[in-house]
């Protein structure tokens, strides 16, 4: 009778990670490579939210923003003198609020 699952995946795990896996295997009833399967097997994978380029061109907009924001900041921080106080932090402010934006942003595309 001939094989029909005819490729091979390996991985490397250590001790911990190997008896964790033994361990949950050995509840299901399963061998290491049968249990490694079905998981692989059940895993429901995510659509993209983008595609490729358009994921491509909102990395470059956003690293564009955030080089503009910090060379705001670098801006305001040496005109601080020239600057009424209070019209310095409004400002200072603005810029934190933005570049908070802009890591927010950073983290829903990872």
């Amino acid at each position: 009778m001939s094989r029909t699952d005819n490729h091979q995946v390996n991985i490397r795990v250590n001790e911990a990670e190997y008896a964790k896996i033994q361990a949950s295997a050995r509840i299901m009833g399963l061998s290491v490579p049968k249990y490694c399967k079905h998981l692989v097997m059940q895993s429901k994978l995510k659509e993209p939210k983008l595609a490729d380029d358009e994921y491509h061109k909102i990395i470059i907009d956003l690293s564009r923003i955030g080089n503009n924001i910090n060379q705001i900041a670098r801006r305001l921080n040496q005109a601080k003198s020239e600057v009424a106080e209070e019209e310095w932090i409004a400002v200072k402010e603005e810029l934190e609020a933005l570049d908070r934006e802009v890591a927010e942003v950073w983290q829903r595309l990872r």
